[in-house]
């Protein structure tokens, strides 16, 4: 069973749920850019990528507060634990395109779809009227 949302609630976990939409293309970008030369922005799109899963660590305090009681969400955004986790092996390794791109394709990529599959699974009932 779904608990309702008041209009702020449902605005944020709209918007949530659209950033890591946003991040999943991104990510998509990056791996993309290690193999075509003409997706030159890959550098600056990883950068927008860290940014973002900043906001996201951010915001779980507030959907922690919105869906306290229910375990199963607060297990999933605990998950996002594995994502920061991959993200920080690339910290001082920007320089080496070789680590880097191993980090994107072979950790970082994988642990956020696989994170995003999950948490989306459990917000997705609250976006539906």
């Amino acid at each position: 069973m779904t608990t309702k949302l008041d209009e702020k609630q449902y605005e944020l976990v709209s918007q949530y749920v659209g950033m890591l939409d946003t991040i999943e293309e991104a990510l998509k970008y990056v791996e993309a850019s290690f193999t075509d030369l003409s997706k030159t922005e890959g550098d600056q799109v990883l950068s927008d990528v860290f940014m973002a899963i900043g906001q996201i660590s951010e915001s779980h305090r507030l959907l922690n507060e919105i869906f306290d009681g229910r375990e199963e969400i607060q297990i999933a955004l605990t998950g996002f634990d594995t994502v920061t986790d991959q993200a920080w092996k690339l910290d001082g390794q920007l320089d080496n395109n070789v680590f880097k791109q191993s980090i994107v394709q072979d950790n970082l990529s994988p642990a956020f779809f696989a994170w995003k599959a999950s948490i989306e699974n459990e917000l997705k009932p609250y976006l539906t009227h």
